[in-house]
């Protein structure tokens, strides 16, 4: 029994498999699966392309996201301010830095110039203490300051604890830790132990001043 049609030349066949192979052999037309594989085809090429991208974006945007938003940090080159700063741990002094640590983000890193491996180079606003000592690896807060696998914590015997001197001022202990925001000249102690009031002024009195040489405003301050 026939049961369908050929739309071009009316030829009738029993199936549609009949009915598509003599539309291919008679009147040259491809069949309609063949069309869709090839759709198919094109958008998997497609994905391929896309979602690598899409993933990249995703994770570059992340970062900057991390870097950027809980602190408010500007753009590079917002800023271009220096500072001092000593490490004592244990009355060992930490600083100066080892040159392999000197560039570790564009947007903070440590000066190779006067004072190599004291004075620290600021190239965005609102630069947190905290980035600078996260791309160096080290961790600090309010209990605890961390390099390697080696913790300075807390205890009843030892404190850390955190001075800051900004430019004609004087020694003060400031508690904003690892949220604390650099501004330019400032000289930096950050300690840990059972130091005496004279140990901690020895300490200070330790911290370079070399921030100036860096900026160029010893060469202004000459003039």
């Amino acid at each position: 029994m026939e049961k369908v049609s050929c739309d071009v030349c009316g030829r009738k066949f029993k199936s549609n498999d009949a009915l598509y192979q003599h539309k291919n052999d008679a009147h040259k037309e491809k069949p309609v699966e063949h069309h869709h594989k090839k759709k198919k085809i094109t958008k998997g090429k497609i994905l391929l392309i896309l979602i690598p991208l899409l993933i990249v974006g995703i994770i570059g945007y992340g970062i900057y996201w991390a870097l950027t938003s809980s602190t408010n940090v500007g753009a590079i080159g917002t800023t271009h301010i220096h500072a001092d700063m000593a490490i004592f741990l244990n009355g060992e002094e930490l600083t100066p830095f080892p040159p392999e640590m000197y560039v570790r983000s564009p947007y903070v890193h440590v000066e190779s110039g006067p004072g190599a491996g004291t004075v620290i180079h600021i190239h965005a606003t609102n630069v947190p203490l905290k980035m600078f000592l996260d791309s160096l690896g080290m961790k600090f807060n309010s209990n605890c300051f961390e390099i390697g696998d080696s913790k300075y914590c807390n205890n009843d015997v030892n404190t850390l604890k955190m001075f800051v001197r900004h430019e004609n001022s004087t020694w003060e202990q400031n508690y904003d830790y690892e949220k604390y925001i650099f501004t330019d000249l400032d000289k930096i102690l950050i300690t840990y132990g059972d130091e005496t009031d004279k140990d901690i002024q020895l300490q200070q009195n330790n911290v370079t001043d070399f921030s100036k040489d860096n900026s160029g405003r010893s060469m202004a301050l000459k003039r």
